[in-house]
């Protein structure tokens, strides 16, 4: 079993989230770095994480993703592909479970 720590870094970490499945807290001790621009984390940015890197991703990289799509994605990045149908989904399951909600509170107002 692997206990998580301030210090948790490399295989150990990558261990924990895959159990766990849930992104350690943008701390100094968990490098957070942007995993698209290479540049560190800065507090108050809209970092959003990746499950299939285990990595953040800054407000900068999801633009830079964003780009990328709106131009078609002419140019061949796999990663940048895997991160934005993992968010793609992750995003329509959200709006799907919001309409799900939505719809509930529908039906009991108009039976």
């Amino acid at each position: 079993m692997i206990i998580q720590t301030k210090e948790m870094n490399g295989p150990a970490r990558s261990a924990y989230m895959r159990s766990k499945r849930e992104p350690l807290p943008m701390t100094p001790s968990n490098d957070p770095w942007c995993y698209i621009t290479g540049k560190r984390l800065v507090d108050g940015d809209d970092a959003r994480f990746t499950y299939e890197f285990d990595a953040w991703i800054s407000t900068a990289g999801q633009n830079m993703i964003d780009e990328w799509v709106d131009q078609g994605m002419k140019t061949e990045n796999p990663e940048w592909e895997i991160i934005y149908r993992e968010w793609y989904a992750q995003d329509q399951a959200a709006a799907a479970k919001d309409a799900d909600q939505n719809n509930e509170e529908f039906r009991k107002w108009h039976k």
